[in-house]
């Protein structure tokens, strides 16, 4: 009897390391947001907090949402599996049209492990999107785009980002070049001016 139980004990040992060696995702589920909801609303709705449902959904803006935005709600990383995987980066955006009841993804892929293949994670929308709105208002700034080859401090463009893989973006002159700053379309680098470009007015090169 002693070596029956021994056994069994031994049994359940070995299930019970496989089971947290590969590991269990959990399931998620999908709210799309509707006029009137706030984060708060949703969180609660959901058993779920403000901050957690920001960072999931790479949210740049707690107190901006949009009527159509799809927003993941409870989803948990995977635990370890027994092989590790060659993981390679990804650059998501949202497209956000106000009003709209989809909301498209839409996923670039980067090989790069440096801080710039996270450029354009904090993206609120899409370069189509903003071009049929044509201004956006965000973080106090005017939004407004254009395209463009050569810039105020030399910097080449490598189809709407520079060297280092960031969004070109024309400022004010009292911002100076090399300031990081967000932008619709995610995280971006001042290199350019215009005679147009002053106070809180800024221009973003379209990708």
């Amino acid at each position: 009897m002693v070596i029956t139980i021994k056994q069994s004990l031994l049994t359940l040992s070995v299930v019970a390391g496989v089971l947290g060696f590969t590991g269990v995702a959990a399931s998620a589920s999908t709210y799309t947001v509707k006029s009137g909801d706030t984060l708060a609303e949703i969180a609660a709705q959901h058993n779920s907090s403000v901050d957690g449902i920001v960072k999931q959904n790479k949210i740049a803006d707690k107190n901006l949402i949009m009527v159509g935005q799809k927003l993941e709600i409870g989803k948990t990383a995977k635990k370890a599996t027994a092989n590790k995987v060659n993981k390679k980066h990804f650059k998501t955006s949202t497209s956000i049209n106000k009003g709209s009841a989809h909301a498209a993804v839409v996923t670039s892929q980067s090989s790069s492990d440096s801080s710039t293949s996270d450029a354009t994670s904090s993206a609120t929308t899409t370069p189509a999107a903003f071009q049929s709105q044509g201004v956006i208002y965000q973080n106090g700034k005017k939004w407004t785009y254009y395209t463009g080859a050569a810039f105020a401090d030399g910097t080449t463009n490598h189809g709407g980002y520079d060297a280092n893989g960031y969004l070109i973006v024309a400022a004010p002159m009292d911002v100076p070049f090399g300031t990081h700053v967000q932008t619709p379309l995610g995280e971006g680098v001042v290199h350019d001016r215009g005679t147009a470009i002053v106070g809180n007015h800024y221009d973003l090169v379209m990708p």
